[in-house]
């Protein structure tokens, strides 16, 4: 692929190369035995792939035969009544429905026809609407139901499907909200490199922190274990950072900082309970202690 073969072409030499790269180590020469397991191997890893691509393919195939999809960015607008946040949702939803069974490059010139002129109509920038639409139309691979990505990972790796797929999803949730701040703001044109220098760079660390911010509630983890209400507080708070207005960043940054705090005292009386726990009971120690000797 690097030297600008397709991906089909690539596979096929590369799988050319593997067979005779094997006669040169004894352990691995692919004999007739091996050969007859990898074909094996091969076509039951690529059974929940064709049933995948077999499901998405009949989604598509609805969307584009009754006539949907042409309609899609009048039908968007309409249905969002000029708002520029549904207008964004729907247009997500949308992507991700019609990058289903198709790869990013054809998925992005579908959406990119389809999609982008809701948020031309609406007075986003063209290059920040492309933009919104290749990145959605990337996430695509990975987003349940298909999230042919993550199947076609589990078949080489001979991990479970569904799992695979979920647990792609969830450590990527937060860059499906990324894109968002192309659009709803001015200020967002920064995370494109539009804009002064200062700008970029704010626009930049704002962007990362909000990131973070998600990153905790769907991992569950913040200078130790994070607990419900601190999830809640850092997703809160990255929604508000990556509007990247002013006030808002601002009002983010407070919500953040409270779920700091809440996290640090929680975990600071955690410990404190288990230090009291350990040391409520001297007489536990010294029958412990005995029992030892």
């Amino acid at each position: 692929m690097a030297i600008g073969l397709t991906p089909f072409r690539a596979v096929f030499y590369a799988t050319i190369a593997a067979f005779l790269l094997s006669f040169l180590d004894r352990e691995h020469r692919m004999g007739p035995r091996r050969i007859w397991d990898s074909l094996a191997a091969g076509a039951m890893g690529v059974l929940p792939v064709a049933a995948t691509c077999a499901a998405a393919g009949i989604i598509v195939a609805v969307v584009t035969l009754t006539g949907l999809g042409l309609k899609l960015s009048s039908l968007i607008v309409a249905l969002a009544g000029g708002s520029l946040l549904f207008t964004a949702l729907y247009s997500a939803v949308s992507i991700l429905v019609l990058g289903l069974a198709v790869p990013v490059t054809a998925s992005f010139i579908i959406s990119a026809v389809i999609i982008a002129p809701a948020f031309t109509e609406l007075g986003v920038p063209t290059f920040a609407a492309y933009m919104f639409v290749f990145y959605y139309a990337v996430l695509s691979e990975v987003s349940p139901p298909t999230a042919l990505a993550a199947v076609a990972a589990s078949a080489v790796t001979g991990g479970n499907a569904f799992k695979t797929m979920m647990l792609t999803w969830k450590y990527t949730l937060p860059a499906f909200l990324v894109p968002f701040a192309f659009v709803l703001s001015p200020n967002g044109e920064g995370l494109l490199l539009s804009g002064t220098p200062l700008q970029i760079v704010l626009t930049l660390l704002v962007s990362a922190l909000a990131v973070a911010a998600l990153a905790v509630t769907t991992g569950a983890w913040l200078l130790g274990p994070a607990r419900i209400p601190e999830r809640v507080l850092c997703g809160a708070a990255g929604l508000l950072l990556l509007y990247l207005e002013p006030f808002w960043v601002g009002v983010g940054l407070a919500v953040l900082a409270v779920g700091v705090v809440v996290h640090l005292v929680s975990a600071r009386v955690t410990g404190e309970g288990a230090d009291t726990g350990a040391t409520s009971n001297p007489g536990r120690s010294v029958g412990e202690a005995e029992k030892l000797d």
